[in-house]
Order: structure tokens, then sequence, then C-alpha cells
């Protein structure tokens, strides 16, 4: 499965930003990921695009790596 669009909207139910994703790669046999993410934001008129490139997956990290005091001593 791909998300190729989300829409935020605000507590007001306004349309408040939208997320497109493009460009989409197949890795391992089995992970999909954009290569362009495209953020508007509909109340302030900004965008950004984000672009990636070289993911890389079975790297080693366990979920042990992302606790609080892991974390915290990467600063």
């Amino acid at each position: 499965m791909r998300v190729f669009k989300v829409e935020y909207y605000d507590r007001k139910k306004s349309l408040l930003k939208t997320l497109n994703a493009s460009e989409f790669n197949q890795y391992l046999d089995k992970f999909w990921r954009p290569n362009s993410m495209f953020m508007e934001n509909h109340q302030t008129g900004k965008s950004t695009l984000l672009t990636w490139q070289d993911y890389k997956f079975d790297n080693g990290f366990t979920d042990k790596d992302f606790n609080r005091n892991s974390l915290s001593k990467v600063r």
C-alpha cells in the first residue's frame, strides 16, 4: 500500500495542509517509498519540497536504539 495524498485540517475543520507523495520506488521487493514529498500550507501559502534518495534498510538498528535514554545520548 502507498499513500499518495494526505489532507490535514485545523480545529475549525478548514483545510490546513496537503501532502503529496510521488515518484515511488520499491526497495527489497516489498518497501514502497516516495522520492518526492510536497507539503503545501493552504492558510499561509508556504510550501516545502522534500526529495529523498539512498533509502537504507536492514541497518541493524533495534527498538532499543530508539528509546528515550539512547536518543538523549545522540545529542
